[in-house]
Formats: C-alpha cells, structure tokens, sequence
C-alpha cells in the first residue's frame, strides 16, 4: 500500500475533496499538524508527500516556526525525488525550497481561469481537467520558478499556477476546496477582513462557491485522481 504523509500547516486548511481521492484510493495517509506537533525531518517509509494551504506567508517564520521545517521537508523529497504535492503555500514553499522565491502582490481572490502552457497540456496530472477550467484562489503571494522548473500554467493576474521540478508539483490554485471547505474559511480569524478588503464579503464567497461546487468538485477529483495515478 502506498503511504503518504500529509503536512497540514492550519485545522482549517485541510485535504478536502484531495482527502476524499486518498481514502477511496486506499492510501495510507500519515497526518503531521505542523502547527501543534514537530514536522518530520526525513521521508523514511514515505512513498509520497502533500503540503497543504495555510493563512500565513513563507517569510513569517518568526510567528510560525514550522515553515522552516516544512521548506526543509520539502528540500529533503526533492533531493531524494520523492512524489511531492504542494498546494497553494505548499506551493510557495517547494518553490523555495528548489531555489525559487516568493514575493508579495496583489491578491487574487476568486474562481480563476487557469492556462496551460505547452507542458502544461502534455503533464498527466494538470492536463487532466480541460485548459482554461476555473480554480479557487485566495492568495497574494506569487512563484517566481526554481531552476530547472517546468511552468505548467499560469492565469492572466499570475505568472506561475503550476509547476514540475524533479517529482515535485506546485499548484498556487486550490483544487482541494468546495463549498463546504468554503463555509468554514470564512469563519477562520481574519479571513472575513482579507475578503472585505479585496472586493468579497464572506456570504459573497460562500454563494459563489455553492454554485460552482458540482463542476469544481469535479476537477478536483480529476486532477487528484491523476496525481495518484502518477505516484504508483
């Protein structure tokens, strides 16, 4: 059985609709709580490795000591290419982890179209939903690529949504997220203020996303559906 350790960085930032794919594909999932509980520093009998989405940014370490550890986790899978997803910050954090970094921007909040480049449409995993399908975001940090990445998407605000180095992926959107998932952000501490400050209430949000859950559940299923497939 393929067991796989899922980093988790908030209790609200969790494995969603990705959750769901892991348990009707028999994974054996070992959850580390980076927030509460010492993140591992080696991925011994680890056969793959997910970061999740967090609130925070790559370059609060003084608030949250765990990034450190986690962009050190991630360093450590890419060294021994073992099959690694990162979510949103999980994103950001393998990006710097490969050598890459992170810098602060406008927000990007909302159901984004998201374009495939030329790799893009040939990488089993990102081609697995059609080009152009809307993903959640709610981000204002953006990638610049590591050396040696492989820019797999990218929408009209952000430059990079997905990329490839070694047996890494990084996604900026968040496949992961549903309706339900939705209605729980926005009671999280401060989310309501980081909507309204960027053109969303909190019931705005939470509407949008029961209409968009059918089709975007669905890509999400896809997408992760293939990321299982491509880890063995």
């Amino acid at each position: 059985m393929t067991r796989l350790l899922v980093v988790q960085h908030l209790p609200h930032e969790h494995e969603g609709v990705l959750g769901e794919v892991l348990v009707t594909r028999d994974l054996d999932v070992v959850r580390c709580r980076a927030w509460a509980e010492p993140v591992p520093t080696t991925l011994e009998g680890m056969d793959a490795l997910v970061v999740l989405g967090g609130d925070m940014n790559t370059d609060e370490e003084a608030d949250w000591p765990h990034l450190r550890e986690v962009r050190d986790l991630l360093r450590v899978a890419l060294d021994e290419a073992v099959p690694t997803l990162g979510l949103c910050l999980g994103a950001q954090l393998l990006a710097e982890a490969g050598g890459g970094s992170v810098h602060h921007g406008t927000p990007e909040i909302g159901w984004i179209p998201i374009e495939q480049t030329d790799e893009g449409r040939a990488d089993p995993v990102v081609s697995a939903v059609p080009d152009g399908t809307p993903f959640f975001n709610a981000h204002a940090d953006y990638v610049s690529l590591p050396p040696g990445a492989a820019l797999l998407s990218r929408s009209t605000d952000t430059d990079v949504h997905a990329f490839r180095l070694s047996a890494a992926l990084g996604l900026q959107h968040h496949p992961e997220i549903d309706a339900s998932f939705v209605a729980g952000y926005v009671e999280a501490p401060g989310v309501a203020r980081y909507l309204g400050a960027n053109g969303w209430t909190p019931e705005e949000l939470v509407s949008e996303a029961r209409r968009r859950n059918a089709a975007h559940r669905a890509a999400g299923q896809a997408l992760f559906e293939a990321w299982v497939d491509s880890i063995g």
